[in-house]
């Protein structure tokens, strides 16, 4: 279960998922304040830093273990794409319409940009584990 065709694409998948969202949103803050409508953010210095970490975490390792299945054993970066497309679509686009049609924290762009942004992302990160998967396996 613990191998290393698990373990380092699972890692790769952490930071990637750990770090670069970090970036993006200290980076864009700005832009995207213009469309929250109730701040629901926790304050920098009561952020929970190893909380984070451990669902960033296990949101890598299932996302590795659930590629490594669906796959069936083929990890093109093409696979690896349309997986990411597939996560996508499952968490952060239709979550997006549900959050937006029951929430009032956030304007429509607010949702419409973040979509966008985790869509890149997961179909990045899809690519890069298939990458570390085809080479550990």
């Amino acid at each position: 279960m613990f191998s290393k065709s698990i373990i380092w694409p699972t890692l790769t998948a952490f930071l990637f998922f750990f770090i670069i969202p970090y970036l993006f949103y200290w980076a864009t803050a700005l832009c995207f304040q213009e469309y929250v409508q109730t701040d629901i953010s926790r304050p920098d210095n009561e952020i929970h830093l190893g909380l984070l970490a451990l669902g960033v975490l296990l949101l890598s390792f299932a996302f590795v273990r659930i590629f490594q299945k669906w796959s069936g054993g083929i990890f093109s970066n093409h696979n690896g794409f349309i997986f990411g497309l597939w996560i996508a679509l499952i968490e952060v686009i239709s979550i997006g319409f549900i959050r937006y049609a029951t929430q009032d924290a956030f304007e429509a762009p607010f949702y419409i940009l973040d979509s966008i942004y985790w869509t890149a992302m997961y179909a990045i990160g899809g690519v890069l584990v298939a990458i570390v998967c085809r080479r550990t396996s």
